[in-house]
């Protein structure tokens, strides 16, 4: 099975549910140019039969995850049709992204697509786009800043933690263990998916009787290398540890390439991600990583089109409820992960 018919057959029992409302498409290893153009007609189903549509996608940064997201939105508007689809790098700058936004109300764009710098900004975003329809997707504005032209595509980030906790809970209770040491390492701090995967990946352990002691708690700020080279330094602190808490596949990956260039050379505890890309389902299929949990870039990036297309056409857009498209994420372990590798 493929991700993609997987995210579809997601998608599909979601409308049906009418369900809801977190560092794809594509090759992540081949990011889209930045600042890229694609005029998209392909005779087909389009967006108008009067109109081309034009639409911005504002990138926090091009990391894996969020680089499969943009392709799968870039292959949604090439499947539509007549759609102008300009995808672009904030480079983790506000006020360039501002600035994204600013440029296309004023070049008269249907939509802008927005995946945050800083959640806070939201409203800045809002007040930038000065009438033109937002889509903000992946990290979450405030919910109370959604309304008729403004609308946000993700998940419930708490929901990415809980699974971690849950499975973290049921495996050590096999293991005859309610008492753990534990390493965590955090994405960009402040960040609103960063603290609610942190909090509810604790929660969920305290919830099902695992008493944790966080012995060593950091960001690497979702990159990989970072993440290798903290751990480097926390193995020689000498100080105990039980599992690894990531708050992204990449951290956790940094962490597996610590250990393995140990002096054991291998994996010494259960480590666990968020996204499940790629690389990360191939470490739970090598029986590196414990879990990691997807999080479907195709999905968001599919669901940012169509929100996109909707807004400027005034057509009815499914799985949206409260100016809301919801996601709901699914864990990944070594029993079901050949369904999430392409």
């Amino acid at each position: 099975m493929k991700k993609r018919l997987l995210a579809l057959g997601l998608a599909g029992m979601m409308m049906l549910g009418a369900l809801a409302g977190c560092g794809g498409g594509g090759d992540a290893s081949k990011p889209a140019d930045s600042g890229s153009t694609a005029q998209t007609d392909n005779g087909g189903d389009t967006a108008s039969s009067d109109k081309q549509l034009k639409i911005g996608l504002s990138m926090a940064v091009r990391d894996q995850f969020l680089t499969s997201m943009e392709l799968a939105a870039k292959a949604k508007a090439e499947e539509i049709g007549n759609i102008q689809f300009e995808a672009v790098d904030a480079n983790n700058d506000m006020s360039l992204q501002i600035s994204h936004v600013q440029t296309w109300a004023a070049d008269g764009y249907d939509a802008a697509i927005v995946c945050l710098v800083n959640n806070d900004s939201a409203q800045e975003i809002i007040n930038a786009a000065n009438g033109m329809n937002v889509v903000f997707v992946n990290r979450q504005p405030d919910l109370s800043l959604l309304k008729d032209n403004v609308v946000y595509v993700g998940t419930d980030e708490s929901l990415y933690g809980k699974a971690q906790g849950e499975y973290l809970t049921e495996y050590f209770k096999k293991e005859g263990k309610t008492e753990i040491n534990a390493v965590l390492f955090q994405g960009v701090l402040g960040l609103d998916n960063v603290i609610k995967r942190t909090q509810s990946v604790k929660d969920a352990l305290e919830a099902g009787g695992i008493k944790v002691n966080y012995v060593y708690e950091d960001t690497a700020e979702w990159d990989r290398a970072k993440a290798m080279d903290k751990f480097v330094q926390f193995m020689g602190s000498g100080k105990p540890f039980d599992v690894v808490i990531s708050n992204n596949d990449e951290m956790a990956l940094g962490v597996i390439e610590a250990m393995k260039t140990s002096g054991e050379k291998k994996v010494l505890c259960p480590v666990v991600g968020i996204d499940a890309t790629d690389v990360g389902c191939q470490a739970v299929k090598d029986g590196d990583m414990l879990c990691t949990v997807f999080q479907d870039p195709a999905a968001q990036g599919g669901g940012t089109i169509e929100c996109a297309v909707g807004l400027a056409t005034g057509k009815p857009i499914e799985n949206l409820k409260d100016n809301y498209y919801n996601i709901i994420p699914q864990l990944v372990t070594i029993d079901n992960v050949d369904d999430f590798l392409k």
